[in-house]
């Protein structure tokens, strides 16, 4: 029924007709009410007359309604009028995407730009949980005034004249049956094609489609009929954007292959990350073109104050070894104190600290503890001269941090740990907007000063890793903080602030670093490692590609072979490079010897884990790792004595009591494997991992019937968050069910659990070994013999 001009809808009076197809008709109308020109699309009346289709389409439309963002097309309204259902939406001049592609490719610039447009809309949806699953050039709107906006996000469909390779299947409601094939021909991503769940990284896979073909002229998947397009889809891979014969970054080849994956876990985990990798492109190619690349002079934040400090610092120690003679060869930076307290700045006072102790990491000869024994003093009244004593080093740098509005003050004091007296010591007053115009003349003032003798390469060195963008800086120094807490809520926010870092300075090579951590730090305890680690290895890949000097890059990328890949020489490659670049860099060996106890070799294992100790004795987490190596090499008595050195350190670390619970298992003792296990439990309430080892204690110690309703409880608790099957598979070994065990295990190889780089070693494990199928295990993952 086509509605003439003049008829009403409520408020709205229909103007003329805009189109119509088989999902119903569009007009353009006025807005009585605000005076204005709208959109109107009315409901067909198989829809309008359908109580479950309205239903869903007034949840759908509520969704939607709550989209605020530039390049989503705004709903303005929802309505019925006489048995019509209808949505009024901005009525917009200009054309689809569709119809400027049959008119020719565009340019490759203009679109990676409409590609950052579209991706940063689905962000912005897929952040309220509002996936599109019909994304194509007719659902893309190029507005006159040069504006891109997405059409239609999850509402009924106009569905206009198409050819056979862009035909709509399905209706594509917000909830649809399992099974239901939705989406466009040529824009559908595999697991559509299946009849799966569409989430996010189906929009991606769509938006990639969409991308090649603005690219290329031509659609990434092709073919005759329906048949051939679905299996196109799900088998073959586009040409290459190189062979299209025009000029298009090797970049991009890249992005849109990633998008295009068939296997969703190796998309862009998010459209946010896809617009920044789009952009990269974009910076990337105006650098290579401009003889003298210009950075923006953003004067808002802090930024290369850390800088400074590296550089003054490093000058006070040459200045003071050629005064006395006397060697600096190891130093603790503590937590700089933020004066005031105030929890909004707290991040700056705990950043500026960790960008020093980083930068100074990197200088040739020196010992710099970590972040993680330096951080155990935050907050506590303890004088430098102690401190440096229980680190074990020759100097100590302190700091006081206040900010009041934009005033900035710092000040800082090196200190001789033998007899406490003051190395050096300077402050600053500053306003944060003068900090980067001012900064080199501080640099020279001060080196002047302490007569600097560094190099102009280990000046570099020092500030390697940074950002001249201070914006980016300070969203970088949020991010490491929040997602160091290691708590959901903290992850949340740091990655936000790392993504936001990343957005700003596309070549920060620190800020990918600190996404990989991040990423890594959730395996296991928040999300399963096929969903985190590629993210994190794609994260660690984009630092080293940015700077592969980055030693805790290499870890990174190491800890992904090794842990999720199951890659033992490409793990090797990385830690050894780790200690070429930094053979100080404590977690390369931490993590080194975790890896090697894990292959059977023991002494080189158990070496590296003492040297990691050695480097940076108070931080428990080396501890920890050492007594956990020696418990896998059988070693039981010395693994209890590391351990509760580990837990007089740090009581509330949960892994402390775990390991020493697994050796007290191992020696019969399993009262005391119990106790440490509730106290596990108790430090940390959000992982399955220690109530599965309480049904373990259970199950070896005889109490059978506790045992299994243990292993109940963690079954009960694994439908609601990740439990590790290997976890499971290790129960169901100690209660004598080795079928169901090999099953866990079986799951726990298809899911890359980390803990299977166990499978060698595992004394609890030991009852399966005669099995064929556990030697069946080992060979699968390509252990050495």
């Amino acid at each position: 029924m086509t509605l003439k001009p003049g008829t009403r809808l409520g408020p709205y009076e229909v103007v003329a007709p805009l189109g119509a197809g088989g999902m119903g008709e569009v007009y353009r109308a006025r807005d009585s009410r605000l005076s204005r020109d709208v959109a109107i699309k009315v409901l067909p009346e198989r829809l309008s007359h359908d109580p479950p289709s309205l239903a869903r389409f007034e949840r759908e439309s509520k969704a939607v309604a709550a989209l605020s963002h530039p390049n989503i097309l705004v709903l303005f309204d929802v309505g019925t009028h006489d048995g019509l259902t209808y949505t009024v939406t901005e009525l917009l001049e200009g054309q689809t995407l569709r119809e400027r592609l049959d008119v020719s490719a565009i340019p490759w610039r203009k679109a990676v730009e409409m590609g950052v447009a579209v991706a940063e809309g689905l962000s912005a949806a897929h952040y309220k949980g509002i996936v599109h699953r019909d994304l194509k050039p007719a659902n893309i709107f190029l507005t006159s005034d040069g504006r891109v906006k997405i059409l239609d996000f999850g509402l009924a469909r106009w569905k206009p004249s198409v050819s056979a390779e862009e035909e709509t299947v399905t209706f594509a409601a917000t909830q649809t049956d399992a099974g239901t094939i939705l989406g466009t021909l040529g824009y559908m991503s595999p697991e559509q094609v299946r009849g799966g769940t569409a989430d996010a990284r189906s929009d991606i896979f769509s938006l990639g489609c969409v991308l090649y073909e603005m690219l290329t002229g031509r659609r990434a998947f092709r073919g005759s009929s329906a048949g051939d397009i679905m299996a196109a889809i799900l088998k073959e891979e586009p040409a290459p954007l190189t062979e299209s014969g025009k000029q298009i970054p090797a970049e991009l080849d890249r992005i849109i292959g990633r998008c295009l994956a068939k296997n969703a876990g190796e998309r862009f985990h998010s459209a946010h990350d896809l617009a920044f990798a789009l952009k990269s492109t974009l910076t990337a190619s105006t650098e290579r073109q401009a003889d003298a690349p210009a950075r923006p002079a953003s004067l808002r934040r802090i930024t290369i104050l850390a800088m400074v400090l590296l550089v003054v610092l490093a000058g006070a120690f040459y200045y003071w070894q050629n005064r006395s003679g006397a060697s600096i060869d190891s130093l603790a930076v503590l937590p700089f104190v933020n004066v005031g307290a105030d929890p909004n700045t707290e991040y700056l006072s705990d950043g500026i600290t960790e960008s020093l102790i980083d930068s100074l990491s990197q200088v040739p000869n020196l010992k710099v503890m970590s972040r993680n024994s330096a951080f155990r003093y935050k907050g506590k009244d303890t004088d430098a001269r102690t401190a440096g004593r229980e680190m074990g080093v020759r100097a100590v740098l302190t700091g006081r941090i206040t900010q009041r509005g934009d005033n900035l003050s710092v000040s800082t004091e090196l200190v001789n740990v033998d007899d406490n007296s003051a190395l050096w010591g300077e402050q600053y007053n500053r306003k944060l907007a003068d900090v980067l115009a001012v900064q080199q003349e501080i640099a020279q003032q001060i080196s002047d000063k302490l007569k600097l003798r560094l190099s102009s390469e280990q000046k570099t060195q020092l500030a390697k890793h940074q950002t001249a963008n201070p914006e980016a800086y300070q969203l970088y120094l949020k991010g490491h903080y929040y997602a160091s807490q290691f708590t959901a809520e903290g992850l949340e926010k740091g990655f936000d602030y790392l993504r936001q870092a990343i957005a700003i300075d596309p070549n920060y090579a620190q800020a990918y670093d600190g996404l990989a951590y991040a990423y890594q730090i959730q395996e296991g305890v928040f999300l399963s490692p096929l969903e985190v680690m590629p993210k994190a290895k794609e994260a660690a890949r984009k630092a080293l590609e940015l700077d592969e000097t980055l030693a805790g890059a290499h870890v990174e990328m190491a800890t992904v072979h090794f842990w999720f890949e199951y890659d033992w020489a490409a793990a090797e490659r990385e830690f050894q490079r780790a200690l070429q670049l930094n053979p100080n860099y404590a977690p390369a060996h931490e993590f080194r010897g975790w890896a090697l106890i894990s292959l059977g070799r023991t002494d080189e294992a158990l070496a590296e884990s003492r040297r990691a100790v050695e480097l940076d004795p108070l931080f428990y987490e080396n501890i920890s790792i050492l007594g956990w190596n020696l418990y896998f090499a059988r070693r039981y008595d010395q693994a209890v004595t590391e351990l509760r050195k580990c837990i007089d350190l740090r009581p509330d670390y949960w892994a402390c009591h775990f390991y020493l619970a697994q050796t007290y298992q191992q020696q019969g003792r399993f009262p005391d494997a119990v106790v440490e296990l509730t106290k596990a439990r108790e430090l940390n309430d959000q992982s399955a991992v220690p109530p599965a080892e309480l049904a373990h204690a259970y199950a070896m110690s005889g109490q059978t019937a506790k045992a299994r309703q243990s292993l109940n409880d963690v079954l009960a608790l694994a439908k609601s968050k990740y439990v590790d099957p290997y976890a499971l598979g290790v129960v169901y070994a100690a209660l004598g069910d080795k079928d169901e065990a090999f099953a866990r295990l079986g799951q726990a190889y298809a899911e890359r659990s980390f803990n299977m780089v166990d499978l060698k070693v595992d004394p609890e494990l030991d009852s399966l070994r005669s099995d064929q199928r556990f030697q069946d295990l080992l060979r699968r993952m390509n252990f050495p013999q």
